[in-house]
């Protein structure tokens, strides 16, 4: 029977009609099962287990397995163990659900994280720690070091970066100890600056066998937006078990710390406020709380330019400043 040019151009609406209704219906899910599923988990739940995967392929060639719905980003070895970073697949136009797991040798999943990764690039990552701030240097011929015994246990260990897709923060850092029968969670560090690992560094701090991990927490105030915000360090160590917040006890490193900004700022010819606000912490928290506020003072002048961009009084800047400073705990001796 012949069909009328109206009836096909009714056909075709229809069918277009659907086809749009058809691809809402995806994104709506997509954004859905991001915002159910992209919880950031405690140290207490974080071990999950893996019963809801369903493995297709085994990994071939030092690859992890596949998992059904996702795609594989990344394979990593870690002695006895090997691990792949997931994301859900087809991806939306930004970002979509991620997953970290851990196999044992006979390719069975024994931990897994919870991740957001971005449409076009991963957003998590494993602290390299033979490479440039915890990243692997691309072309660089060393084999990457993702593990190494932070804890002075005769244990490796892993850190795995976890970022929010938030504008100005925030990485979550979880670090995870390689057992010879499990895997499992010592420290929990969130709230870091930037992406994996902008904010984060691993360091020897002391003699001990044991090595510290620094977060660097942008801490605004009425000085300026996020840009301008200070840099606030927090060290955790081991103790007890676990990575635990211990700034108070790294005096001499607080300390280098300030001579180096200091240096720093006496060096450049233009300053900016997130640089003044660092330098009026760096004093506080190694007890020069007085010293901070003066040079904070005395150089203000020379930034009022941001001030008057953000419609900020200068004093109003310096007493919220005064205020976040008053809350910072001081090294001991």
């Amino acid at each position: 029977m012949a069909i009328g040019a109206q009836d096909f151009d009714a056909s075709m609406q229809k069918g277009e009609n659907i086809v749009s209704i058809a691809l809402a219906a995806i994104v709506l899910l997509a954004v859905l099962a991001v915002q159910r599923r992209w919880n950031a988990s405690s140290l207490k739940t974080v071990a999950s287990s893996a019963e809801d995967f369903i493995l297709t392929t085994t990994g071939i060639g030092g690859q992890a397995p596949d998992i059904a719905g996702y795609e594989r980003l990344k394979s990593f070895r870690l002695g006895k163990y090997r691990a792949g970073l997931y994301r859900a697949t087809p991806a939306p136009i930004i970002f979509a659900p991620g997953r970290f797991v851990i196999y044992n040798q006979g390719d069975q999943p024994v931990f897994k994280l919870e991740t957001l990764e971005g449409s076009k690039d991963s957003w998590s990552a494993l602290y390299d720690f033979a490479g440039r701030h915890g990243l692997t240097v691309p072309g660089n011929r060393a084999r990457p070091a993702y593990s190494r015994d932070l804890t002075g246990s005769g244990l490796q260990d892993i850190v795995v970066g976890q970022y929010s897709g938030g504008s100005h923060c925030c990485t979550i850092a979880t670090i995870l100890e390689l057992g010879n029968d499990a895997i499992t969670p010592i420290g929990r560090i969130d709230g870091i600056d930037g992406l994996p690992f902008e904010g984060f560094e691993v360091r020897k701090l002391t003699k001990a066998t044991n090595w510290q991990c620094i977060a660097h927490r942008p801490v605004a105030t009425a000085c300026g937006s996020n840009f301008d915000a200070a840099d606030v360090l927090s060290i955790y160590s081991i103790a007890d078990g676990r990575f635990q917040e211990q700034t108070t006890k790294f005096r001499d490193y607080l300390q280098e710390v300030l001579r180096q900004d200091v240096a720093r700022w006496r060096q450049e010819k233009s300053h900016s406020m997130d640089e003044l606000q660092t330098l009026a912490v760096d004093y506080a928290v190694v007890g020069q709380k007085d010293a901070g506020e003066r040079f904070f003072a005395l150089n203000l002048s020379q930034l009022m330019p941001s001030l008057q961009s953000h419609n900020v009084d200068p004093n109003t800047c310096l007493d919220d400043l005064e205020s976040l400073v008053d809350r910072l705990p001081v090294a001991g001796p």
